[in-house]
Order: C-alpha cells, then sequence, then structure tokens
C-alpha cells in the first residue's frame, strides 16, 4: 500500500531545511537535485531555496524550500523524509 499522498504544496510561510550544510551553492544544488530524485512524492512541486549562512566564522550553503501552511504541516512533511533516511529541520 504506499505512503498517503503529500498535498501539494501552498504559499504558507513555514519553512524546511533539509540534510546539513554544503560548501557551495553547486554544491547545494547537487544535493537539492539528488533529494529531489530520491523523494520525488515529497518534494515533487517544491522549489530548491539555497541560503549562505554564516557558521562558526564560515560560509556555508543550506538546502532548504516551503510552502507550508504552518508548524505542523512542515513537521509532518519532515517526519516523511526523516523516515526516508533524510534529516529536516522545521524553520519557522
Amino acid at each position: 500500500m504506499g505512503a498517503p499522498p503529500t498535498p501539494a504544496p501552498t504559499a504558507g510561510p513555514v519553512m524546511v531545511q533539509l540534510a546539513g550544510p554544503v560548501p557551495s551553492r553547486d554544491a547545494a544544488q547537487v544535493k537539492w537535485d539528488r533529494l529531489a530524485k530520491e523523494l520525488p512524492s515529497e518534494l515533487g512541486g517544491r522549489a530548491p531555496i539555497i541560503a549562505e549562512v554564516a557558521d562558526h566564522g564560515h560560509t556555508v550553503w543550506r538546502v532548504r524550500t516551503s510552502g507550508f501552511a504552518d508548524g505542523a504541516a512542515a513537521n509532518s512533511f519532515c517526519d516523511r523524509v526523516r523516515i526516508a533516511g533524510t534529516s529536516c529541520t522545521v524553520i519557522e
């Protein structure tokens, strides 16, 4: 029986961060592309947000996506992503 269908993305204000930081914008895009292939039902229809972040004096890049109506919707999404083996953090 497979996983329940994922609701289509909305224009909600809540964002999630996927996986850990990477050292460049290109590496972040590669990570998004890999995750989109591995998690098509979760990431299909979602756009990547590649965020430049200062972390302990270094610049790193984080892979995020948005469109969640509220924290509950984002947490539900993250639960499914974590089951697939990828870290996911809600950013409200």
